[in-house]
């Protein structure tokens, strides 16, 4: 596609169809900012659930507004979007996760000079980047392209703002005293953001034979109501954001709701994390901490092959022993193997004997990501922005 001489910065138009929680959203918002910041891009950003916004960003106005630089408006997928009439005229058009853009939005979308893509799901996969870039003729002639993020050269990359950095440990502890629970005891903090899963109480378990002082900072509601329907927790247990709950050696923390802003820093903070979804699963790489991914569950186990992928990946960066115990849990959590009590210990053991030596494995990651180009990087060079 020929670029077109400009003389104002890019208009870019963003459509969020929210369906995950906050991951759809996370993510859409997080590259709206990025373009907003690195590209000095008019980003206009169409949303169906500005609730889920506004639990990232608990200062947001009502819609529609203009927050954080960011023009805010409202649509239903596949039939109206909000304000069009007070967008400048799209330079980029990206629909998130194929969602359907209205027959008005569409009308921009062939325009000759406009970029039309539908930015996907991350994956490891092969599939997905021989995917990447590609670009699908439709019916009418205009031209939509793919883009998928991931974690190669030649997918669509992570995004990493330019301005991403790692805070200082003073900076950590102050952020640590101001959050709104119980000061740290000298154990090691988890942070634990996860789904519902039979597999928290059989995991309790064996960190409480194990016998080391522990935190568990739980973030969410879904881990909780596991053990609350184990008949661990009582029923009036950790209902409240701060509260606390001791268990012999573990200590269970409710964790306040973090904004995007800040997971960051929570990230960084803590010892090791269980993530979920896409945006906290791509932070907790960045930030080169132990951690496990509790991906989404799908039918018919669909999101096993995306998870093998990309442990498939990552498993060169890694020790082989440490390795092996992580991939017992990680094949656990998400359902494609099944432990005994003394494999699931054994392998929790090694983990957190082994504890340096899985951090070293996930900085050397981590750093091979930070080493590449962001999304934002990639895109630009894909469309001539840079």
């Amino acid at each position: 596609m020929p670029i077109p001489a400009r003389h104002r910065p890019p208009a870019c138009w963003l459509f969020c169809t929210v369906i995950d929680n906050f991951g759809d959203i996370g993510v859409s918002w997080r590259l709206a900012t990025m373009l907003s910041a690195e590209w000095q891009a008019d980003v206009y950003l169409w949303l169906d659930d500005e609730n889920a916004l506004r639990a990232l960003c608990p200062d947001l106005p009502a819609l529609p507004c203009t927050y954080k630089g960011i023009h805010l408006n409202r649509w239903q997928e596949g039939r109206h979007a909000d304000g069009l009439h007070r967008a400048a005229p799209p330079d980029y058009i990206i629909e998130t996760f194929g969602c359907r853009l209205p027959e008005a939005v569409e009308h921009h979308a062939r325009r000759p000079d406009t970029w039309w893509l539908n930015w996907e799901y991350l994956s490891a996969e092969p599939w997905a980047e021989a995917m990447h870039g590609k670009a699908s003729l439709l019916s009418d002639g205009s031209t939509k392209y793919f883009w998928l993020m991931g974690f190669s050269e030649k997918s669509g990359g992570l995004l990493r703002e330019k301005s991403y950095t790692v805070p200082d440990s003073a900076a950590l502890s102050r952020w640590r005293a101001a959050l709104p629970i119980p000061p740290q005891n000298g154990s090691p903090e988890w942070l634990l953001f996860g789904y519902r899963s039979t597999v928290w109480p059989q995991w309790l378990a064996a960190w409480q034979t194990l016998g080391r002082p522990l935190t568990l900072l739980l973030a969410g509601h879904q881990i909780t109501d596991s053990l609350r329907q184990a008949g661990i927790l009582p029923a009036d247990a950790l209902h409240t954001a701060g509260s606390s709950f001791a268990l012999g050696n573990i200590r269970l923390i409710r964790l306040p709701f973090v904004p995007q802003s800040e997971f960051d820093n929570l990230l960084h903070h803590a010892d090791m994390a269980v993530v979920r979804g896409e945006d906290s699963f791509v932070r907790a790489q960045l930030a080169g901490k132990p951690f496990l991914w509790h991906i989404y569950p799908q039918d018919e186990a669909a999101h096993l092959p995306k998870l093998d992928a990309f442990w498939q990946l990552a498993a060169p960066y890694y020790d082989a022993t440490v390795f092996r115990a992580h991939q017992a849990l990680s094949g656990e959590i998400n359902g494609s193997e099944k432990l005994d009590d003394t494999a699931r210990t054994a392998a929790w053991h090694t983990l957190m004997s082994q504890y340096t030596c899985w951090q070293d494995s996930t900085h050397r990651w981590s750093a091979a990501l930070h080493a590449q180009p962001s999304a934002v990087e990639k895109l630009a060079k894909f469309c001539g922005q840079g």
